[in-house]
């Protein structure tokens, strides 16, 4: 018994030595390093939301791509559609860019992607949908040669050799916005159309795209630049008559067509309202009137539309 009594006093006095403070493992605190490192870490990066105008946009429209956030330039990395970069400027108080659907472009969803310097992406789809072009027969005027097959061959290979060099000048892409506020319409007073964008005019055997709006207008009517911008043509063509051309910068082209007069000069810049010709009836036209095509980046755009978006509120 007495063995057995001085076992146990054996044990509970080491347990006693072990259990002491002195003797029991540091348990240390997290170091202030480590809560600086959780405090240091970056944030969160955020994506931008951007609306499209008028989604869907059919064949031969603009739409207006705007950056919903107070962003400056410096903060955009790019802003691509289908990987082709897009350039951007002020709409209203937020960044925007100006994109021209091709009338001929294929229907479908087109990716928009939107990196900022921080990282942040944000992905939208533009969604272009087809056109339903009407088609009309048309007369080939007298003063072309009428409806014959000879004035047919003359007015297919003119109208390529018209085509090819607007499509040299309207291409020609300046990087710098001339334009300033809205874009008015060319002709003072109320607008009345005679003819809209976007349908097939039959001629003989050739079939043409009636790529502009026209305007009724008396001959000699004074014709105004609907925007600040510079003229990079001033001539005539055998179908598209006496025209002037006004460049507006990032590939946004004002195109005045059948005039019977121009009042300016190549090379010359012009304010907005500033007149830069008389309407007429000249090239392919079979009475008095102005044309009016718009263009971005080469593509001829409904006038219309374009004037919706960037136009008189």
């Amino acid at each position: 018994m007495k063995i057995l009594l001085g076992i146990i006093f054996l044990i509970l006095s080491l347990a006693f030595v072990f259990l002491r403070p002195e003797n029991m493992p540091e348990i240390k605190p997290e170091s202030p390093i480590q809560e600086e490192n959780k405090e240091a870490a970056p944030p969160k990066k955020e994506s931008v939301p951007v609306s499209i105008s008028s989604p869907p946009v059919l064949q031969g429209e603009p739409a207006l791509i705007t950056l919903d956030a107070p962003l400056s330039p410096a903060d955009i990395a790019s802003l691509t559609l289908s990987g082709q970069s897009l350039d951007l400027f002020e709409e209203g108080g937020r960044l925007a860019a100006l994109v021209g659907i091709d009338l001929h472009r294929k229907p479908g969803a087109y990716p928009i992607l939107l990196t900022l310097r921080d990282g942040a992406k944000t992905e939208a789809t533009l969604e272009v949908r087809e056109r339903v072009m009407a088609t009309t027969t048309f007369d080939i005027p007298e003063k072309l040669g009428g409806n014959t097959p000879e004035a047919e061959q003359a007015l297919t290979n003119s109208l390529s050799q018209d085509t090819a060099t607007l499509n040299t000048i309207t291409r020609t892409r300046s990087g710098e916005k001339l334009w300033s506020g809205e874009f008015r319409y060319p002709l003072d007073g109320t607008p009345f159309v005679t003819d809209t964008y976007g349908y097939s005019r039959q001629t003989g055997s050739v079939n043409l795209s009636h790529n502009g709006t026209d305007f009724r207008a008396a001959l000699g009517t004074p014709v105004f630049a609907m925007n600040a911008g510079t003229v990079v043509f001033n001539g005539s063509f055998r179908n598209y008559g006496n025209t002037v051309v006004i460049d507006h910068g990032l590939g946004v082209m004002t195109l005045y067509m059948h005039l019977s007069k121009a009042k300016v000069e190549l090379g010359q810049r012009v304010k907005k309202g500033d007149q830069v010709a008389e309407s007429g009836n000249t090239g392919y036209s079979l009475g008095p009137h102005l044309h009016l095509s718009v263009r971005i980046d080469g593509f001829s755009l409904d006038p219309m539309k374009f004037l919706e978006l960037l136009g008189p509120k």
